[in-house]
């Protein structure tokens, strides 16, 4: 059997292009003599343009052969509790994966986002345990969610709770590392595995010290695998950190192949790039697999400039996002969520009835109380009309605060915010909620009466129904309290 070998022409440091193999397809594996691995990135007229994920010297004239297999990655459950690259290939310390997963499938990280007919309606609720998220600006299971902030604002911390929150959830979470430093990757490690929570995630990461190509390959092993468990039925959460950094290495990549800049330097394409990536999340139809595919890209801004082109193009091609602000971070707002800059155009329609009538009876106090904000600073005396709804913002903020590692229950937090519209905690003051909020939730999960509202929730048909039976135990509530 005659065997094809392209002969290396032109080496411009991770890309180099090769003269021969007539039969080449766009993401065929090749290899060296010496073993350096690359795909074929792009078919020229006379010439096969191929990016390397190995390093190593490779000078003109070096002979190149096809491999058997295409850039592809082994799936299955032993990915879970690892960390690998984007190539399948362990990073973690554990050693090698044993011979049994050698009959795993290997599948493409090239695929097309499947089309309309395999997906349905979003109408399941993604809970995370965090009251803001969940009550205010929910997320749907199969949504893209961008998650947009400014350095220091707390962006990793939160991520982190959302994968240590789906413990006994039966949700698999896949964690994109792309460029980070490697100690960070080593710190997520380390928290993931004190929180119990690496038995259903996996982490794929390349790092900053690795090659260009590779990084670039990140986001889209991780959704590969995410393809492989959404297929089985189950939800995943695909986070990928961050697309700002793998829009440079794109951009790299052109530059270096001489393709043509356009806005910012980037190549016009890098739409394209990450549209395709996203698009491959989604909720699907049980003939195609069922499950779904929960997908958070984050980018991080330089100084809350979000009109950038990367970031306006994040925003155009998901279903909302979530905007982090350090100076809220900085007053010790968590998560430091910008509520009235943050939007959520699907997860709405997943929330249930009393949930979505809370949500909008809280931001129609804090947009009032925003109005409001200003009179007060030029006014000695307020009515009490005006004094008890800035009041109530400063107790859905204090409400809506949760400390790194913490989770609420969907029960927890629709009561804790409709206490603020009872007569009990508006009486008792801010103070009073900071000191005792840990408190009231402990006693909403333990004592037998307060208990029975928690069960009674599903009946509640409004939300002035639950007022009044949270204002019928009110001091019940106090004398628990004062014990």
């Amino acid at each position: 059997m005659n065997e094809e070998i392209g002969y290396v022409i032109e080496s411009r440091d991770f890309l180099i292009f090769l003269d021969g193999l007539p039969s080449i397809h766009i993401n065929d594996m090749v290899q060296s003599e010496a073993g350096l691995r690359g795909w074929v990135n792009s078919l020229l007229e006379d010439k096969v343009e191929v990016l390397m994920v190995d390093e190593g010297e490779i000078t003109p004239g070096q002979p190149f052969r096809k491999m058997p297999q295409t850039l592809s990655i082994p799936a299955g459950d032993f990915l879970l509790g690892r960390t690998i690259n984007p190539l399948g290939i362990p990073i973690d310390g554990k050693g090698l994966f044993t011979a049994k997963t050698k009959n795993s499938p290997s599948l493409d990280l090239e695929q097309p986002a499947r089309g309309i007919q395999s997906r349905k309606f979003i109408t399941d609720q993604f809970l995370t345990g965090i009251t803001l998220i969940d009550m205010l600006i929910p997320l749907g299971k199969g949504q893209r969610q961008l998650v947009i902030g400014d350095a220091h604002s707390g962006k990793t911390s939160f991520l982190t709770d959302l994968i240590v929150n789906q413990k006994n959830k039966n949700t698999v979470c896949i964690y994109a590392s792309i460029g980070k430093q490697g100690a960070s990757v080593k710190d997520l490690m380390d928290v993931l595995r004190a929180n119990k929570a690496l038995p259903y995630t996996i982490v794929v990461a390349a790092t900053s010290t690795e090659s260009a190509p590779l990084i670039f390959l990140t986001p889209k092993a991780a959704f590969t695998m995410a393809e492989y468990f959404q297929k089985q039925g189950k939800d995943v959460l695909v986070i990928l950190d961050d697309l700002g950094i793998h829009a440079k290495i794109y951009r790299e990549m052109s530059l270096l192949a001489g393709k043509s800049p356009g806005r910012e330097s980037y190549p016009g394409d890098i739409f394209f790039q990450h549209a395709r990536l996203v698009e491959r999340a989604g909720n699907y139809k049980q003939e195609y697999g069922g499950g779904s595919i929960t997908a958070l890209p984050i980018i991080e801004l330089n100084l809350t400039d979000f009109t950038t082109f990367i970031p306006t193009n994040l925003m155009a091609m998901t279903d909302g996002h979530w905007l982090f602000k350090s100076t809220l971070h900085n007053i010790g707002q968590r998560p430091a969520i910008d509520i009235s800059l943050s939007v959520s155009r699907v997860g709405r329609q997943t929330q249930d009835i009393l949930s979505n009538l809370i949500s909008f009876k809280i931001k129609q106090v804090l947009s009032r109380a925003e109005e409001l904000q200003t009179i007060a600073k030029f006014s000695s005396e307020l009515p009490p009309q005006t004094q008890l709804i800035l009041l109530q913002k400063a107790l859905i903020q204090e409400a809506l605060k949760q400390e790194f590692l913490t989770y609420v229950s969907k029960e927890i937090q629709i009561i804790l915010l409709s206490l603020i519209f009872t007569s009990f905690l508006p009486a008792k003051g801010l103070e009073f909620f900071q000191k005792n909020k840990r408190n009231i939730i402990t006693l909403f999960t333990t004592n037998p009466e307060l208990q029975s509202i928690i069960q009674s929730i599903p009946q509640f048909k409004s939300e002035d129904q639950l007022i009044q039976a949270l204002e019928a135990k009110s001091q019940l509530l106090e004398s628990l309290i004062g014990k």
